[in-house]
Parts: C-alpha cells; structure tokens; sequence
C-alpha cells in the first residue's frame, strides 16, 4: 500500500497529473491491497479520532494489518489521512492508521507501524458477540468448500467444457506446498481428478490462458525428476495446440535437473522475471530514504536468476553484492557498468539497507537476518515467499519485507493464486506472454525484451505481502 500512495505522491510532488482513469486504477489497486488480509468479521464500538474530530462509529472487519470502519454519509475522509481508533470496550487499545479506502459510507484502514498481534485478535474477537464468531467461521468454511467443489467440476465434468470455451493459447504450470495446494483440494478430492489440474482462467489483453498444476507436491518435484518429466509429458499431450507453457519458480531447475531442454513449448521465464526485478530495484533507489545507497544485496546471487540479476543491477548500482552460501570466496567481477561481488560472507551485510530476496526459499532469510541492520528493505522474488511469522521477526529489527510483482491493465487471473492478487503478475510467466506477441525478445537481449515490456506496458511494483 505505501508503494502506491509513494507513487501517487512522487508523481504529485513531480508535477505529472494523474488522470481520472490512472487514480481509479490506483485506488482500486490500493483498496485491493487492503481486502487481501485474512479478515475476522468483528464488529465492535470504536471512537475515531482525525483532524480535531471525534466520532462514535463501529468497526465492519479486523484483520492484523488493517480495519474497515462504518462512516456516516455527509463526513467525507480522503486516502492518505492518518487517523487514531480507539476501541471503546478494551480500554488502553488505540491503534493509529492510514486511510487506504474511502467508500461511501465506509472507510479501509491500513496499519503501517503497528500490526495486531494474534492475542490482540483474540482478545477483540472474545469481545465480539458469539454470533459473530459463529457467522465469519460458516462463512470461511463455506467459501472453503465452495472453491473446492469448483475446483473439482472444472476438472471432471467441466473439464472439456472449460478446455472448449478458453482454447488456452498459454498455460502457466505451477506447484505448491501442502498448504498451498489444500486450497484449492483434498487429498480425498484429488483421486477423482486428472494427474494435472486446472486451477484457473488467465487472461492478458486478447491472449488466454490456464493455470495447471501437477498433483505432486514442491518437494517431490524437487527430489524426484522422474515425476517432473511425468507432469511435461502429460502437459504437453493434454494441451497439444498450446504456443507457450510458461515454468513457475523453480520448476526450470526441476526441468533441467531432469535433463530436459527448456524449449519451445516451455518458456524459462528468466527475462521476465529479471525485467521485473531490475525495475523494482530502480523504484527502491528514487525512495527518498535510499536515493543515496550505491549498493544492493541479491540474496541467493548464485542460483539461475540471481546471477544474471546481479549484472543487471550494475546498470543502476556502482556494486552488486551477490551473498550465496554456495561460493568458497569472495570474487569481483567488473561488468560495463559496475561491480559485482559474489561472497558467502555475512559481514558484508552490516552496512547494506536494500536487497532482493532470490533465496529457494523466503524463510531462508532467517539464516542470516541478525545480520542486516535496521531500516532495511528486502524486496521479496522468493517462492514460497517469505512467511507472514518471519517478517514478524524481520519487522521487530525494523526491516520492511515487500512483495515484488509484475503489473499490467489488461491482466487477470482468477482464482488469484495464493500470495497473490488477481491483477497481479509473476514475472516468470510475463516472458511467455511477451513471447506471444513478439517472439523474436526471446532471443536473450535482455535490453532489448526490456523494451519490448515496457512498450507493451508491463510495470514492476513493491507491495505489502498478504498475510496468508
């Protein structure tokens, strides 16, 4: 969320108008940041105090980062305000937060400093009235349940009738761990389904696509190629007419660790993924907080992206410091523009404030987080991303964790994968949507694919990750 009013306010401050369709985009945007916590349905008297005034109203949601709050009609609260909520039925509870949303007859907060903790929660849930409990737990179960049983039509009976009506010219294959896949199925639900299942409908511009997934989990595609080969293969039999099959996360170190070629059909989806990276990293630089830093961390430089992203980033860093446990020594490289050093030294971390998170896992972080000091910001590119308890710890020393997406107007996906929202885009499947259009960016020029995404109107952004 403070990636967006930064970018409102940056534009504002430059003298850059933005036009009424821009603003309805960017507050749709913001106010969909704010729906994607986990919400609790308490509803609860609250005194909410904001410039020299005072008003009796009652809360519409709780969630750890934010609140949506009943309004009256004529009182009028603009995006960006900064109000305190004093909870009147747990006395000593104020929380102080910024306005995200402002409807017409309620508003969205945004906790920006302060979080509730999960005993806060509960203790304003205990507040709430059983009913109210009873009620937000049917309703959690019951969109449960419902997405799952759409999951389970979309692949048996509907499955042909889906597979008709998209014609897929891409599909986006992805893997999860055991919480992650349980949202969309059980185990139990999983034996009447095919070997890969469809999860959703994407669609960029004219171009439509499928999101599939293998019934095997993250780490037996890690440590059994055998079943990577298996998921290709029938992907490839089931969607024969398909122009690009873009690979998530680490499925490209899956495929080549199985001695498969990433050709066409597959897409690696490398260029994507550093376009998006490169142009989030110039954004960290123009914050007023960083503009002076000459040096950015890429944690996990020695992994397949994070290499050529330390490379990249020399065009905006005089250094690059790629911190991976796989190197034995500290090594220089000297590139066009800058510097890149590739070390498993930790030390190197003490005065350094911005860094990308390119780690095999998000958590990983917590291996060597002692190190990074206060005020520092780590844009997260990892998959699984970094959990919702581990930037509990990284926020306690002071480190912002910001989610790195892709963007773009004509994009969308739905169901929206977990971790992500709908309009949201993972830069490894961007390459493969490029590619649709024009084939030849493909070639390896990654100058000349930068181009190409931002002519097509690709656009890198940080947000606040959900809290899922």
């Amino acid at each position: 969320m403070a990636a967006f009013r930064s970018m409102i306010q940056t534009e504002e401050i430059q003298g850059i108008p933005l036009s009424p369709g821009r603003q309805r985009s960017t507050m749709k945007r913001m106010h969909g940041e704010y729906r994607r916590h986990v919400r609790s349905g308490i509803r609860l008297p609250v005194n909410l105090s904001f410039a020299n005034h005072t008003i009796a109203t009652r809360t519409l949601d709780i969630s750890a980062g934010g609140l949506r709050l009943k309004i009256p009609d004529q009182l009028a609260i603009q995006p960006g305000e900064v109000v305190d909520v004093d909870f009147r039925d747990k006395a000593g509870m104020r929380v102080t937060a910024t306005v995200a949303h402002s409807g017409k007859s309620h508003i969205g907060l945004q906790l920006d400093r302060n979080r509730f903790s999960k005993q806060q929660l509960n203790e304003l849930s205990n507040a709430s009235p059983s009913w109210q409990r009873l009620t937000t737990q049917a309703k959690r179960g019951l969109w449960t349940h419902c997405r799952r049983l759409a999951i389970l039509l979309a692949n048996t009976g509907l499955r042909p009738v889906i597979h008709a009506l998209v014609r897929p010219q891409f599909l986006f294959a992805v893997y999860g761990n055991r919480q992650q896949v349980e949202t969309y199925f059980t185990p139990r639900m999983a034996r009447f389904m095919p070997s890969n299942i469809v999860l959703g409908f994407i669609r960029q511009g004219g171009a439509r696509g499928l999101l599939v997934a293998p019934q095997f989990l993250e780490e037996e595609l890690q440590a059994e190629s055998d079943k990577v080969r298996l998921f290709l293969e029938r992907l490839q039999r089931d969607y024969p007419n398909v122009q690009r099959i873009a690979l998530v996360g680490r499925l490209p170190n899956f495929v080549k660790k199985a001695g498969l070629d990433i050709s066409g059909p597959l897409v690696e989806g490398s260029l994507g993924t550093r376009y998006m990276i490169w142009d989030v990293a110039r954004q960290m630089r123009e914050r007023s907080q960083y503009c002076q830093q000459n040096s950015i961390v890429v944690l996990g430089g020695a992994g397949r992206i994070g290499n050529a992203v330390c490379r990249d980033l020399t065009s905006l860093f005089e250094t690059v410091i790629g911190l991976d446990p796989r190197y034995e020594e500290d090594r220089h490289i000297t590139t066009d523009h800058g510097t890149v050093l590739q070390t498993a030294n930790l030390a190197h971390l003490h005065d350094e404030k911005l860094y990308i998170g390119l780690t095999h896992h998000g958590d990983a972080v917590l291996d060597f987080y002692t190190h990074i000091p206060p005020g520092a910001l780590i844009a997260d590119d990892t998959h699984p991303c970094i959990s919702l308890e581990a930037r509990e710890r990284l926020r306690q020393r002071q480190i912002a964790v910001e989610k790195v997406v892709l963007s773009h107007e004509d994009f969308l996906m739905w169901p929206r994968m977990p971790a992500w929202n709908s309009r949201d885009i993972p830069g490894c499947l961007v390459e493969a949507l490029i590619l649709l259009r024009q084939p030849a960016v493909g070639e390896g020029d990654f100058s000349a694919f930068c181009d190409e995404a931002k002519f097509l109107g690709f656009t890198g952004h940080l947000i606040r990750p959900l809290d899922e």
